[in-house]
């Protein structure tokens, strides 16, 4: 399977999930900061401890290489276009 399906057979799940659970990366960022502990941080704090025990238990039953990645340039540059496009859109 291509990196792209795979990108979308989770990207559009999660995109869904986040959309209808009203959740803001900028929100949690914000209630970490004032630090006065709401529903977007306790959400981010959730998701980010369940994808660590989930890839270190992957990793250690052999079923995932954990290796970092190459950096693409100018995937990195199009890819940070589109975010900003996508944030000036949806008044971010």
């Amino acid at each position: 399977m291509s990196a792209a399906a795979l990108g979308l057979l989770v990207g559009l799940p999660l995109g869904v999930v986040l959309h209808r659970g009203d959740f803001c990366m900028h929100s949690a960022l914000r209630e970490a900061l004032r630090r006065a502990p709401g529903p977007s941080l306790r959400a981010y704090l959730l998701a980010l401890a369940i994808q660590l025990a989930g890839v270190n238990a992957l990793a250690g039953l052999g079923l995932l290489e954990v290796s970092p990645p190459g950096v693409a340039a100018v995937a990195a540059a199009l890819g940070g276009v589109v975010f900003g496009v996508g944030m000036v859109l949806g008044k971010g």
